[in-house]
C-alpha cells in the first residue's frame, strides 16, 4: 500500500509539472513502449526525472498522463473525466454525502491493473479530497478548511 501510495505521489507531482523535458532526454526503449501502447497520441510533451519519465498527451480528444519506470516499464496512467464516467455506485455516494459540494477535480488512474478514482469536492469552507476503493466506496484522504 505504501509503494502504491508513492507511486501515485510521484505520479501527481509529474503529472501537475509544467516543465517538460524534450525526447531527445527520455530512454529511446521508453519511448519505444509508449509509442507501440499509445500509438495515435498527439501532442506528446515529456519529463525526465531520475527515477521515472512522465508522458503528458492528447489520445481520442482527451488528455492523459502517463508514467513509466527507468526500465520502460508503464506503471500508471491517469486522465480527468467527468461525473457521469464514474462507476454507478460512486456517482450515487457523491451525490448523497457530498451534495452541498462541487467537484472541483475528478481523476481517473489506473495503476498496476487497478483503476483507482479520486475526487476533490468543495463548498465555500471545505475542501475535500476523496479515494475510491473498488467501485463502491469512499475515502476521505484529506480535508482541508478554507
Amino acid at each position: 500500500m505504501k509503494k502504491k501510495i508513492l507511486i501515485f505521489a510521484a505520479f501527481v507531482i509529474f503529472s501537475a509539472s509544467a516543465a517538460f523535458a524534450g525526447t531527445h532526454d527520455i530512454s529511446k526503449t521508453v519511448q519505444a513502449v509508449f509509442n507501440s501502447t499509445f500509438a495515435n497520441a498527439t501532442n506528446v510533451n515529456w519529463q525526465n526525472n531520475s527515477s521515472y519519465y512522465s508522458a503528458s498527451f492528447q489520445l481520442d480528444g482527451r488528455s492523459y498522463n502517463a508514467l513509466f519506470s527507468t526500465d520502460a516499464e508503464m506503471i500508471a496512467v491517469s486522465r480527468n473525466i467527468l461525473s457521469s464516467e464514474l462507476p454507478a455506485d460512486l456517482q450515487t455516494l457523491l451525490i448523497n454525502h457530498f451534495s452541498a459540494c462541487w467537484i472541483s477535480e475528478l481523476v481517473k488512474y489506473d495503476i498496476g491493473g487497478e483503476t483507482k478514482y479520486y475526487a476533490t469536492v468543495e463548498n465555500a469552507n471545505q475542501k475535500t479530497i476523496l479515494e475510491s476503493f473498488g467501485e463502491a466506496e469512499w475515502s476521505v484522504l484529506k480535508e482541508t478548511a478554507k
